[in-house]
C-alpha cells in the first residue's frame, strides 16, 4: 500500500548456550563432509557443503539439498496426525489466552524437534525477502509475473528494451549481496539459466502463462511462434497418477527440447501444459481441448498408500474374501478413482418418507477404491464402494479430461481479479481484522486424506 506500517509492540528471541552432549559427525558417511555442532553453523554449513558438492558434479549435492531442507526447517514444523477411532476432548487457546474445549478425532501432536518459534520466524523471513525483492523491483520500474517460496519472477514493461530490463533487474539480484552468509560469493539470489535459449545457450525472450501462485508456466517461441516449454508447475496435478507413459505422449505433440526434469513434472503434464499455452495463444486461453491423447477418457486415478488403520480398513470389503498373500497389506498400495459428484447408482438413491417433513436426504456420494494398477481400465473393472463393497459402474467415475477440465481456470482467491475467468493483473486484497473468533479444532486436510480434486484447493474441517 505504501504506507509505512506502526509497531505497536516487538518481541525478540536470543538463542541460548548449545546444547550439552552434541558431538561431531560424518554427514552421509562421509568424512569430507565432517560437521562440528560447536565451531560451525548447520544451517549455513550444509549450504556451503552443497554448494562445493554441485560445483564438482558430486551425486551427494542433492542428498545434501534434501537434508538442509528437512533439518533446516522441516523438523521444527512436523505435526504428527493420528486419526483417533473416537474424538477426543481438546482445549483450544486464541491469542488472549483464553480456551475452549471442543471435541475431534484428527489429533495433532509436536515433532520431535518442534519449534513453532523457528518455523515461523524462517518461513516469515522468506516472505520478507520476498517483499525486499518486490519493493526494489518497483524503485527500477519493474513488476513480477509470479513469485513463490524462494523465487520472483521479473516481468518487463511494455516498452522497455530488453538490455535495460537485464540491467534493472540485475540491479535487484545485487541489492541482496550484502546478506549472503555462504561461502559462495555473490547475492543469495541466482539468475535462473531458463532465459537461454536450450541449444545455442543466447538469451532468449521468456513469456510466462500464470494460472494462479503455483501453477504458471515460462517458454520461449520458435521462428514459427510455437511454444518450445522450459519450465512449468506440476501443482495441482501430483496427486493424479499418469493417464499414459513417457513412450505414449500425445501425437502431434513435439518432443520436449529440454530435459522433463528442467522443465518439472513428467510427459503427459507436459502435453496439458503446451496445449494451455496454444490455447492462450490462439486467443482461447479458456477453451483448452482435453481429446488430444485417447487415455484422457479413462477414469482418472490417485494413488494411495495404506499408511494407517483408517487407510488400510478402505480395502476391508476387497480383502476379505482373500487369503492374506493376495490382501493389501500395511503400506502397500491401493488406487482411488474420483467418483462423479452429480453420478450416483440406483443404490444410493434417498427414500423419501412421505410422512416426514422438511428436505429429504442428500443422497450418499460413492467412494470407489481398488487394488493397486497402473492401468485405468484395470482399476476401474475392480472398483467398489469402501463403505458398502458394492462395484462401482465404470460411468460414475470421472475421467481424466473431466477432472482436468477446469485446471487452467483455476481461481487465485488471494487477490482480486483473480476470479476463474478474470484476466490481466492481479491486485492484493487487503483484509481488516475486526475481531478474533475460535472456531475449534483447524487440521489441514484435502478431502480424506489427500488431494482429490485439483479444482477444490485445500480445504480445512473445523
Amino acid at each position: 500500500s505504501g504506507k509505512t506500517p506502526s509497531i505497536e509492540k516487538a518481541v525478540g528471541f536470543v538463542a541460548g548456550p548449545p546444547q550439552k552432549d552434541l558431538r561431531p559427525i560424518n554427514l552421509l558417511g562421509r568424512s569430507d563432509y565432517a560437521f562440528d555442532p560447536y565451531e560451525r553453523d548447520m544451517f549455513v554449513s550444509l549450504i556451503n557443503m552443497r554448494d562445493e558438492a554441485k560445483a564438482v558434479d558430486d551425486p551427494i549435492e542433492k542428498r545434501l539439498k534434501i537434508l538442509a531442507n528437512s533439518t533446516c526447517y522441516g523438523v521444527f514444523a512436523e505435526v504428527i496426525r493420528d486419526d483417533h477411532p473416537k474424538p477426543k476432548d481438546l482445549n483450544v487457546f486464541g491469542p488472549d489466552g483464553v480456551g475452549i474445549s471442543c471435541l475431534t478425532k484428527a489429533v495433532e501432536e509436536p515433532g520431535r524437534y518442534f519449534n513453532p518459534i523457528l518455523a515461523s520466524m524462517i518461513t516469515g523471513s522468506a516472505r520478507l525477502m520476498l517483499a525486499c525483492a518486490e519493493r526494489v523491483a518497483a524503485d527500477q520500474g519493474l513488476d513480477w509475473a509470479f513469485c513463490d517460496t524462494d523465487s520472483m519472477a521479473l516481468a518487463r514493461p511494455d516498452g522497455m528494451p530488453r538490455d535495460e530490463f537485464h540491467r534493472r533487474a540485475a540491479k535487484v539480484v545485487n541489492w541482496f549481496d550484502t546478506l549472503n552468509p555462504y561461502l559462495k560469493p555473490g547475492s543469495i539470489l541466482q539468475v535462473e539459466d531458463t532465459n537461454a535459449h536450450p541449444t545455442t545457450g543466447e538469451p532468449e525472450p521468456l513469456y510466462c502463462w500464470a494460472i494462479s501462485a503455483k501453477r504458471y508456466a515460462l517458454f520461449n517461441l520458435d521462428e514459427d511462434g510455437n511454444p518450445i516449454l522450459r519450465k512449468a508447475s506440476a501443482h495441482g496435478l501430483g496427486h493424479l497418477m499418469p493417464p499414459y507413459g513417457e513412450d505414449d505422449p500425445a501425437p502431434c505433440v513435439p518432443h520436449p527440447m529440454v530435459p522433463l526434469a528442467e522443465i518439472g513434472g513428467s510427459r503427459w503434464q507436459y502435453d496439458l501444459w503446451l496445449y494451455i499455452i496454444k490455447a492462450a495463444l490462439a486467443g482461447r486461453p479458456n477453451q483448452v481441448p482435453l481429446d488430444y491423447h485417447p487415455a484422457l477418457n479413462e477414469p482418472a486415478l490417485t494413488r494411495y498408500g495404506a499408511t494407517s488403520p483408517a487407510l488400510l480398513n478402505w480395502m476391508r470389503h476387497i480383502n476379505a474374501d482373500k487369503p492374506y498373500s493376495e490382501q493389501v497389506k500395511p503400506f502397500g498400495f491401493m488406487v482411488a478413482p474420483s467418483f462423479k459428484p452429480t453420478a450416483f447408482d440406483a443404490g444410493s438413491a434417498p427414500i423419501v418418507d412421505p410422512g416426514r417433513h422438511g428436505r429429504p436426504p442428500a443422497a450418499r456420494k460413492l467412494k470407489p477404491i481398488s487394488p493397486f494398477s497402473k492401468i485405468p481400465a484395470e482399476a476401474a473393472a475392480t472398483a467398489t464402494d469402501r463403505e458398502t463393497g458394492e462395484p462401482v459402474p465404470k460411468a460414475n467415475l470421472k475421467t481424466y479430461a473431466e477432472a482436468l477440465r477446469l485446471y487452467h481456470l483455476s481461481p487465485e482467491e488471494k487477490f482480486e481479479n483473480g476470479g476463474p475467468w478474470d484476466t490481466g493483473q492481479t491486485k492484493r486484497r487487503y483484509v481488516k481484522v475486526t475481531r478474533i473468533k475460535l472456531i475449534g479444532k483447524e487440521a489441514n486436510k484435502v478431502g480424506d486424506f489427500g488431494e482429490i480434486d485439483p479444482i477444490r484447493g485445500p480445504q480445512q474441517i473445523f
